[in-house]
């Protein structure tokens, strides 16, 4: 019987992010989520041979290209940069995360695997998206479950080898495997391992140290809730408004958790602030945060550190130090009524904070 004539040669081309159902499963699923979806922003990013998406299905991308196969090295080529450009991505929230939450915290454990076929495909549009149908399409999905003991690698079936069997020169390592399904049968592939590419990375950034200056303004607050509570919502910059005293709203700039080098902008009735996130240090029972703004010119730069102490499972000692250099103007006329300003707010806010702490079920202890 002869084929459709909807019927198409085509690549198609699946990275799936690996320890994908345990992360959402277990950790905070706001998070989780958030993370997932700057990764797969990554992977479609880092699209540079002009693949197609056809559809997203929560942990993989489902890319396809018309015409003839690729060769060997380009699909090579091309997992190593969405596989690089993924893992830098991790290493960089690593390095620069802010929230301590099991999400967060675990995204280590997240890596990225490629099944790469070449077969034939039917396209049909549904309410504008292009959906791809036939055999090598449900026979590719079926591959991301399989054998290899692998998290990180490139799989290629053997219609995408024999599509020319003189471009695979340059891979090394490789190995060789096969799969039966039900209503498929056997399916033999060749993978190529790519953990390796992740020992390249060094450091990739360092945070920088923040000035500080003598005889900072500073208040305190003893909080009943426990560490990872009082930090979660003190650094929560959308919570801004729960608890600082005169503050209306909070704009931030980008739809991403907060890091180092994130932004927003405070919204008061006189003046709008824009903070940058400019440190976090960790020690056991100690967590100190700072932001830094230059809104205000004759006194930029401001920092503001919040240091958070567990002296308790459920009892923490909330410490504000606002840092400014004064003008000269400043010294002179307005830095002991300015100072007993800053030290209100400051004493005011940590009381907000700690009577809407105490106000979530169960001071927000889950």
């Amino acid at each position: 019987m002869s084929k459709s004539t909807d019927v198409q040669p085509a690549l198609i081309f699946i990275p799936d992010i690996s320890g994908f159902t345990k992360f959402i499963n277990e950790v905070e699923i706001d998070h989780s989520t958030h993370i997932i979806s700057e990764l797969l922003e990554i992977i479609i990013e880092s699209n540079s041979i002009n693949l197609e998406v056809s559809e997203l299905e929560g942990d993989a991308v489902l890319f396809y290209r018309l015409g003839d196969a690729p060769i060997a090295d380009e699909i090579l080529q091309q997992a190593e940069i969405m596989f690089l450009e993924f893992h830098r991505h991790l290493k960089l929230y690593e390095e620069r995360r802010i929230c301590q939450c099991g999400a967060c915290s675990s995204t280590d454990k997240l890596s990225l695997k490629f099944v790469t076929h070449y077969g034939h495909i039917i396209i049909r549009d549904i309410y504008g998206h292009k959906k791809l149908f036939g055999p090598d399409v449900t026979m590719a999905h079926r591959l991301l479950k399989n054998s290899i003991s692998e998290k990180d690698y490139l799989l290629l079936t053997l219609p995408f080898l024999h599509s020319n069997s003189t471009k695979f020169q340059s891979l090394r390592s490789m190995s060789n495997g096969k799969e039966s399904y039900e209503g498929i049968g056997e399916v033999h592939y060749t993978f190529f391992p790519l953990a390796k590419l992740r020992s390249g990375f060094a450091e990739l950034s360092e945070q920088k140290s923040i000035e500080k200056y003598r005889n900072p303004v500073s208040a305190s607050q003893i909080i009943e809730s426990t560490l990872k509570v009082v930090h979660g919502i003190a650094t929560n910059a959308s919570l801004k408004p729960h608890w600082i005293l005169g503050l209306k709203n909070v704009v931030v700039e980008k739809k991403e958790l907060s890091r180092i080098g994130s932004s927003h902008l405070c919204v008061m009735p006189a003046m709008s602030m824009n903070f940058e996130v400019t440190s976090q240090k960790i020690k056991e029972g100690l967590i100190e945060y700072a932001e830094k703004t230059s809104s205000i010119k004759w006194l930029s730069p401001i920092t503001v550190f919040y240091t958070m102490e567990r002296l308790a499972a459920s009892r923490v000692k909330m410490t504000v130090d606002v840092h400014y250099k004064p003008s000269i103007l400043s010294r002179l006329y307005l830095d002991f009524p300015l100072r007993i300003l800053i030290k209100v707010l400051a004493k005011l806010s940590l009381r907000k904070l700690r009577h809407y702490i105490m106000s979530l079920p169960g001071n927000g202890i889950q």
